[in-house]
Protein backbone atom coordinates (compact mmCIF):
# COMPACT_ATOMS: atom_id res chain seq x y z
CA UNK A 1 0.00 0.00 0.00
CA UNK A 2 2.92 2.32 0.67
CA UNK A 3 2.78 5.17 3.18
CA UNK A 4 -0.83 6.20 3.92
CA UNK A 5 -0.34 9.15 6.30
CA UNK A 6 -2.42 12.07 5.08
CA UNK A 7 -4.21 10.00 2.45
CA UNK A 8 -7.95 9.38 2.10
CA UNK A 9 -8.62 5.65 2.29
CA UNK A 10 -11.85 3.72 1.62
CA UNK A 11 -12.28 0.25 3.15
CA UNK A 12 -15.23 -1.42 1.39
CA UNK A 13 -16.88 -4.42 3.08
CA UNK A 14 -14.94 -3.50 6.21
CA UNK A 15 -16.81 -5.80 8.64
CA UNK A 16 -16.30 -4.51 12.21
CA UNK A 17 -13.55 -2.13 11.20
CA UNK A 18 -10.33 -3.63 12.59
CA UNK A 19 -8.32 -3.15 9.41
CA UNK A 20 -9.84 0.27 8.70
CA UNK A 21 -8.75 1.38 12.15
CA UNK A 22 -5.23 0.03 11.57
CA UNK A 23 -4.98 2.37 8.56
CA UNK A 24 -6.32 5.24 10.67
CA UNK A 25 -3.62 4.51 13.27
CA UNK A 26 -1.05 4.95 10.49
CA UNK A 27 -2.38 8.42 9.72
CA UNK A 28 -4.92 7.83 6.93
CA UNK A 29 -8.31 9.54 6.87
CA UNK A 30 -10.46 6.42 6.75
CA UNK A 31 -14.02 5.66 5.66
CA UNK A 32 -15.27 2.10 6.21
CA UNK A 33 -18.40 0.66 4.59
CA UNK A 34 -20.24 -2.56 5.36
CA UNK A 35 -23.76 -3.85 4.74
CA UNK A 36 -24.12 -5.00 8.37
CA UNK A 37 -25.43 -2.33 10.74
CA UNK A 38 -24.30 -4.51 13.65
CA UNK A 39 -20.72 -4.61 12.33
CA UNK A 40 -20.73 -0.85 11.72
CA UNK A 41 -21.94 -0.20 15.28
CA UNK A 42 -19.03 -2.29 16.57
CA UNK A 43 -16.61 -0.40 14.31
CA UNK A 44 -17.81 2.95 15.65
CA UNK A 45 -17.49 1.72 19.24
CA UNK A 46 -13.94 0.49 18.58
CA UNK A 47 -12.97 3.79 16.93
CA UNK A 48 -14.23 5.73 19.94
CA UNK A 49 -12.50 3.38 22.40
CA UNK A 50 -9.19 3.69 20.51
CA UNK A 51 -9.49 7.44 20.06
CA UNK A 52 -9.17 7.12 16.29
CA UNK A 53 -10.85 9.38 13.74
CA UNK A 54 -12.67 7.17 11.25
CA UNK A 55 -16.06 7.30 9.54
CA UNK A 56 -18.16 4.13 9.28
CA UNK A 57 -21.21 3.83 7.03
CA UNK A 58 -23.77 1.01 6.87
CA UNK A 59 -24.48 0.49 3.17
CA UNK A 60 -24.73 -2.11 0.42
CA UNK A 61 -21.57 -1.79 -1.67
CA UNK A 62 -23.81 -1.68 -4.78
CA UNK A 63 -25.84 1.23 -3.39
CA UNK A 64 -23.38 3.63 -1.80
CA UNK A 65 -24.94 6.85 -0.45
CA UNK A 66 -24.76 9.89 -2.72
CA UNK A 67 -22.42 11.77 -0.40
CA UNK A 68 -19.91 8.93 -0.67
CA UNK A 69 -20.29 8.55 -4.44
CA UNK A 70 -19.36 12.21 -4.87
CA UNK A 71 -15.99 11.69 -3.17
CA UNK A 72 -12.76 10.20 -4.46
CA UNK A 73 -10.04 8.45 -2.48
CA UNK A 74 -6.28 7.96 -2.73
CA UNK A 75 -6.49 4.32 -1.66
CA UNK A 76 -9.17 1.62 -1.52
CA UNK A 77 -8.84 -1.68 0.29
CA UNK A 78 -10.85 -4.88 0.84
CA UNK A 79 -9.91 -8.20 2.38
CA UNK A 80 -10.71 -11.71 3.49
CA UNK A 81 -13.96 -13.11 2.22
CA UNK A 82 -15.54 -10.31 0.21
CA UNK A 83 -15.89 -11.51 -3.39
CA UNK A 84 -18.01 -14.48 -2.27
CA UNK A 85 -20.81 -12.01 -1.41
CA UNK A 86 -20.79 -10.30 -4.84
CA UNK A 87 -23.43 -11.33 -7.39
CA UNK A 88 -22.09 -8.85 -9.99
CA UNK A 89 -18.30 -8.74 -10.20
CA UNK A 90 -18.13 -6.28 -13.11
CA UNK A 91 -20.26 -3.66 -11.33
CA UNK A 92 -18.21 -4.10 -8.14
CA UNK A 93 -15.01 -3.39 -10.12
CA UNK A 94 -16.59 -0.28 -11.70
CA UNK A 95 -17.53 0.97 -8.22
CA UNK A 96 -13.93 0.51 -7.07
CA UNK A 97 -12.67 2.49 -10.05
CA UNK A 98 -15.22 5.29 -9.53
CA UNK A 99 -14.19 5.74 -5.89
CA UNK A 100 -10.51 6.32 -6.74
CA UNK A 101 -8.85 9.49 -7.99
CA UNK A 102 -6.67 9.10 -11.11
CA UNK A 103 -3.51 7.35 -9.94
CA UNK A 104 -5.28 5.99 -6.85
CA UNK A 105 -4.44 2.45 -5.74
CA UNK A 106 -6.68 -0.52 -4.86
CA UNK A 107 -5.46 -3.49 -2.81
CA UNK A 108 -7.50 -6.71 -2.48
CA UNK A 109 -6.29 -9.40 -0.06
CA UNK A 110 -8.67 -12.31 -0.49
CA UNK A 111 -9.38 -16.01 0.03
CA UNK A 112 -8.30 -18.01 -3.01
CA UNK A 113 -11.18 -19.59 -4.97
CA UNK A 114 -9.34 -22.91 -4.78
CA UNK A 115 -9.74 -22.76 -0.99
CA UNK A 116 -13.42 -21.98 -1.51
CA UNK A 117 -14.02 -25.18 -3.49
CA UNK A 118 -11.60 -27.72 -1.96
CA UNK A 119 -12.24 -29.13 1.50
CA UNK A 120 -9.11 -30.73 2.97
CA UNK A 121 -9.32 -33.34 5.72
CA UNK A 122 -6.72 -35.47 7.42
CA UNK A 123 -7.55 -38.38 5.08
CA UNK A 124 -7.56 -36.42 1.83
CA UNK A 125 -9.34 -33.70 -0.10
CA UNK A 126 -12.77 -33.33 -1.68
CA UNK A 127 -14.06 -30.85 -4.23
CA UNK A 128 -17.14 -29.25 -2.66
CA UNK A 129 -17.87 -26.38 -5.05
CA UNK A 130 -17.73 -25.25 -8.69
CA UNK A 131 -14.60 -23.19 -9.38
CA UNK A 132 -16.33 -21.72 -12.44
CA UNK A 133 -19.57 -20.99 -10.61
CA UNK A 134 -19.28 -17.24 -11.27
CA UNK A 135 -22.59 -15.39 -10.90
CA UNK A 136 -24.54 -18.53 -10.05
CA UNK A 137 -25.31 -18.86 -6.33
CA UNK A 138 -23.39 -21.76 -4.81
CA UNK A 139 -25.47 -24.68 -3.53
CA UNK A 140 -25.21 -25.51 0.17
CA UNK A 141 -22.01 -27.41 0.96
CA UNK A 142 -21.29 -29.94 3.70
CA UNK A 143 -20.50 -28.30 7.03
CA UNK A 144 -16.79 -27.48 7.22
CA UNK A 145 -15.57 -26.08 10.56
CA UNK A 146 -12.60 -24.42 8.81
CA UNK A 147 -15.02 -22.15 6.93
CA UNK A 148 -17.66 -21.75 9.63
CA UNK A 149 -18.57 -18.65 11.57
CA UNK A 150 -17.52 -19.04 15.19
CA UNK A 151 -19.49 -18.02 18.25
CA UNK A 152 -16.85 -18.11 20.94
CA UNK A 153 -14.89 -21.31 20.31
CA UNK A 154 -17.78 -23.14 18.65
CA UNK A 155 -18.19 -23.29 14.84
CA UNK A 156 -21.77 -22.60 13.78
CA UNK A 157 -23.45 -23.67 10.55
CA UNK A 158 -25.29 -20.78 8.87
CA UNK A 159 -27.40 -20.75 5.72
CA UNK A 160 -26.04 -18.18 3.28
CA UNK A 161 -25.95 -17.37 -0.43
CA UNK A 162 -22.41 -17.09 -1.80
CA UNK A 163 -20.68 -16.89 -5.17
CA UNK A 164 -17.37 -18.30 -6.41
CA UNK A 165 -15.34 -16.12 -8.79
CA UNK A 166 -12.26 -17.54 -10.54
CA UNK A 167 -9.13 -15.50 -9.95
CA UNK A 168 -8.93 -14.62 -13.65
CA UNK A 169 -12.43 -13.13 -13.54
CA UNK A 170 -11.49 -10.82 -10.64
CA UNK A 171 -8.37 -9.60 -12.48
CA UNK A 172 -10.28 -9.10 -15.74
CA UNK A 173 -13.14 -7.23 -14.06
CA UNK A 174 -10.71 -4.74 -12.51
CA UNK A 175 -8.84 -4.32 -15.82
CA UNK A 176 -12.08 -3.77 -17.75
CA UNK A 177 -13.05 -1.09 -15.21
CA UNK A 178 -9.93 0.92 -16.08
CA UNK A 179 -7.57 -0.41 -13.44
CA UNK A 180 -3.94 -1.19 -14.32
CA UNK A 181 -2.95 -4.45 -12.63
CA UNK A 182 0.44 -4.09 -10.94
CA UNK A 183 0.73 -7.27 -8.90
CA UNK A 184 -1.02 -10.60 -8.41
CA UNK A 185 0.38 -12.85 -5.70
CA UNK A 186 -0.96 -16.27 -4.70
CA UNK A 187 0.21 -17.68 -1.38
CA UNK A 188 -0.05 -20.48 1.15
CA UNK A 189 -1.79 -20.05 4.49
CA UNK A 190 -1.28 -23.17 6.59
CA UNK A 191 -3.99 -22.29 9.11
CA UNK A 192 -6.62 -22.34 6.34
CA UNK A 193 -5.89 -26.03 5.65
CA UNK A 194 -5.21 -26.82 9.28
CA UNK A 195 -6.25 -30.46 9.13
CA UNK A 196 -3.62 -31.41 6.56
CA UNK A 197 -0.22 -29.70 6.70
CA UNK A 198 1.02 -31.40 3.52
CA UNK A 199 -1.94 -30.17 1.49
CA UNK A 200 -1.47 -26.70 2.98
CA UNK A 201 1.95 -26.56 1.33
CA UNK A 202 0.57 -27.61 -2.06
CA UNK A 203 -2.57 -25.49 -2.39
CA UNK A 204 -3.09 -21.73 -2.65
CA UNK A 205 -5.18 -20.32 0.18
CA UNK A 206 -5.13 -16.58 -0.48
CA UNK A 207 -4.19 -14.03 -3.11
CA UNK A 208 -3.34 -10.33 -3.25
CA UNK A 209 -4.04 -7.95 -6.13
CA UNK A 210 -2.65 -4.43 -6.41
CA UNK A 211 -4.10 -2.19 -9.11
CA UNK A 212 -3.93 1.51 -10.02
CA UNK A 213 -6.61 3.62 -11.66
CA UNK A 214 -5.26 4.94 -14.98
Amino acid sequence: MGPVAGMRLLNLQCSSGNEALSWAALGATVTGVDISEVAIDIAREQAAAAGLDATFIASDVYDLPAELQSQTFDRAYSSAGITCWLPDLAEWARIIARTLRPGGKFVLDEHHPIWEVVSVRADGAAVTGDYFGRGRPSPPRPFDPQRAVHVGAEPVALDSITFIWPLGDVITALANAGMRIQQVTERHAAEMYASNAEAASWLPAAYLIMATKD
